[in-house]
């Protein structure tokens, strides 16, 4: 649905840089000056985007009031697009080339003549029929910086970004585990943890375990040596993945989308062994578990999938089972209760997408009011899922990461007992990340 009513499916955008101080003027010039223009028979193109009113498609007529709100930019992005049947589109080319062939006496065509015959037949085509028509709503929130773009259509996502940029002036960057890392505030030392940050290793976890067991039967001043010595090596290894920060933006923001699987992975663990609530910053302490769906991909063939549903898929055999075998959580809904409060969506976690959105019942149900609380109910839910995130890269950025997390998730994919060291560790780390 959209910004007003129904369930929230949306991709979200950071816009760099500052709108200008008389925006007013010159962003409804700009918008007008990109307005919808409709396809025609006649035309090359098979597809046409532009701006329209939100939630009205066919209303191209722009003026202030239908664009601006409160604090908000409010437009409706339109994508029509002729599409003939393939079917029908061969089968009256293939009448035509006949006809041409008779006519002129010859048994083929050349490619000039035949592509002649195409643009023909499907110019006349299109006058029987009418292009398809979508439009999607935008809601850009001009104080906080953010877009909420009402799809997660992929290729509709990148045309609303060149257009937006084109439009506004002002560059866009869609939203990320990369980016969302960004609004984190990460620390000097959780800073250089993220920029060498790499996938979680199984083996390395089976490894991690059983040094975090033989650890605990040394002495203390050997766990500690052992401690010191593990420290200076995560300190060389951070120098020599300092050159990883010369790479391209976008190679960055694709090696680190792993993150959002290891953010639904280190959830479901928690589910499990300690099934208690997550300090999400200002917001306080929230309930958080996955429900009714999960989807696990394998981390080396994302075509092979799993999907598993039910009141507790995470807590299935088959799903426990799926990441034994390397498959790791890619999509799931996942709720947050908060208080009284219940904010459930769909996430898409390496593109950190939320989509079938609930939120809480409105205190209004029309107006001005009622949209008003809606996004405000919307902001709160990404502002939770956020710092979900942060309190994820807390405990995931820590250097005793490999000896608490690590250690868990190996012996709980093989089904055995987590040590009491191990929890104890992960216990610590907890209490640590809330005092952050």
């Amino acid at each position: 649905m959209g910004v007003s009513r129904g369930a929230l499916t949306f991709t979200r955008l950071f816009v760099q840089g500052k709108p200008p101080k008389d925006l007013r003027k010159k962003y409804l010039d700009s918008v007008r000056l990109r307005k919808f223009t409709p396809l025609a028979p006649e035309d090359e193109a098979s597809e046409a985007v532009g701006w329209c009113v939100i939630e009205r498609p066919f209303d191209l007529d722009f003026e202030a009031d239908k664009i601006f709100y409160d604090r908000f930019v409010q437009l409706g992005f339109r994508v029509d697009k002729w599409r003939i049947p393939g079917v029908l589109l061969k089968g009256q080319m293939a009448e035509e080339e006949q006809r041409a062939k008779a006519r002129s006496g010859r048994e083929k065509l050349t490619r000039a003549e035949k592509e002649d015959i195409k643009l023909r037949v499907t110019s006349r085509l299109r006058k029987k029929i009418l292009p398809t028509s979508r439009a999607f709503d935008v809601l850009w929130d001009l104080d906080a910086g953010t877009v909420l773009f009402f799809t997660h259509a992929a290729r509709s996502t990148d045309e609303f970004t060149a257009l937006f940029e084109k439009t506004f002036g002002l560059e866009v960057m869609v939203d990320s585990p990369y980016a969302a890392a960004g609004r984190a505030e990460l620390s000097g030392t959780q800073q250089k943890a993220f920029d060498k940050v790499e996938p979680i290793s199984f083996a390395a976890s089976r490894k991690a375990r059983a040094e975090q067991e033989k650890a605990a039967r040394e002495k203390a001043k050997a766990d500690a040596d052992l401690e010191s010595e593990e420290s200076e090596e995560e300190e060389e290894e951070a120098e020599e993945e300092l050159s990883e920060e010369e790479a391209a933006l976008i190679e960055r923001i694709e090696s680190t989308r792993f993150l959002g699987s290891e953010l639904l992975l280190w959830v479901w663990l928690r589910q499990e062994l300690f099934n208690e609530p997550v300090t999400l910053g200002e917001h306080g302490s929230a309930e958080v578990w996955l429900d009714r769906k999960l989807t696990l991909e394998h981390i080396l063939d994302k075509a092979e999938r799993v999907a598993v549903r039910g009141a507790q898929p995470s807590g299935s055999t088959e799903a426990r089972e799926a990441v034994r075998n390397l498959k790791l959580p890619v999509a799931s809904r996942l709720v947050l209760r908060l208080k009284d409060q219940d904010f459930a969506f769909d996430f898409n976690a390496p593109r950190f997408l939320i989509g079938g959105g609930a939120l809480p019942a409105l205190l209004k149900e029309e107006g001005d009011d009622a949209f008003l609380e809606r996004t405000a109910l919307i902001e709160k839910l990404t502002s939770l899922l956020d710092e979900l995130f942060v309190a994820f890269l807390r405990e995931r950025l820590a250097p005793s990461w490999s000896k608490s997390w690590e250690p868990a998730l190996s012996a709980w994919v093989e089904g055995e007992s987590v040590p009491a060291s191990v929890l104890k560790e992960i216990a610590s780390v907890t209490r640590a990340a809330r005092r952050a």
